[in-house]
């Protein structure tokens, strides 16, 4: 059987942890040559080595993705490569600040909205330029929940979800008339050192804090290979008509559209928290 996505080339930002690396494993095993994006370079090596032990193809170029210079350097080495991108996904993110508006420094908060809004914006606008001269290519973006709830001591990590979303829409409408396809993934509450850096935060400065813990307490966090089976969907042709949607992984027709055209059992039904 012909891999899923054989000759293709993925670029996965935040690729050392997390939804991430599950995503990235997940690719590579579909065929896709990754290009593994993340500031930690120890841990983005680690995910390559495994890549690669299991005879994939992978490369590990450890950068900042809301740096303008980083964003070129990345893009001139992944053509060298692998010679173009086919696929991205924009799963790089921050948390922290968290707190009151008025406790938080603006110095962290707006270190969230560059990594959260501008690394996406700067991530895409350096591969598609490519995309469009092939005449096909996927972006995928990993939204959160948050983008349409009031999160309370959240409010950067809530603004830059909610920009992340619109600013998916725009560019998904700007694309319509091409086979490249931009959609978003709500990836639920995962099982992730995001997520307990969440729940360990006292419960002063982020009064849910004690809900996270619950959610981890009960067993209720998804384990990131769910969202990395969504995402792996998104990137083939099964979401070719999937341009400017939201996607949640708690949707479960979609958890059972992934499951029957994946072929997997790793998306089975859950009960709803």
């Amino acid at each position: 059987m012909t891999p899923l996505l054989k000759d293709q080339v993925a670029l996965v930002t935040g690729a050392g942890r997390g939804i991430g690396r599950a995503a990235a494993l997940a690719l590579a095993a579909a065929g896709a040559a990754v290009v593994l994006v993340a500031r930690s370079k120890d841990e983005i090596a680690s995910v390559a080595d495994e890549i690669k032990h299991q005879g994939g193809k992978a490369l590990a170029i450890p950068t900042d993705v809301s740096g303008i210079s980083q964003i070129d350097n990345l893009l001139v080495l992944t053509l060298r490569a692998f010679g173009g991108v086919d696929i991205l996904v924009n799963n790089a993110a921050m948390v922290h600040p968290l707190g009151k508006v008025w406790e938080t420094s603006p110095v962290a908060w707006q270190k969230l909205i560059a990594v959260n809004v501008i690394g996406p914006y700067l991530c895409a606008r350096a591969v598609l330029p490519h995309m469009v001269e092939k005449g096909s290519g996927r972006i995928i973006n990993i939204s959160s929940g948050a983008a349409q709830r009031d999160i309370i001591g959240a409010s950067a990590y809530n603004t830059s979800k909610a920009a992340l979303e619109r600013f998916s829409s725009t560019l998904a409408a700007e694309l319509q008339e091409t086979n490249i396809v931009v959609t978003v993934l709500r990836p639920g509450i995962v099982h992730t050192s995001m997520q307990a850096s969440m729940r360990g935060t006292p419960q002063h400065i982020f009064p849910l804090a004690s809900d996270w813990q619950a959610w981890h307490d009960q067993g209720q966090l998804r384990p990131p290979n769910e969202p990395a089976q969504a995402i792996l969907w998104l990137a083939s042709h099964f979401a070719k008509n999937a341009n400017g949607q939201v996607f949640s992984i708690d949707d479960e027709v979609f958890r059972q559209q992934i499951a029957t055209d994946l072929g997997s059992d790793l998306l089975p039904p859950r009960e709803r928290d």
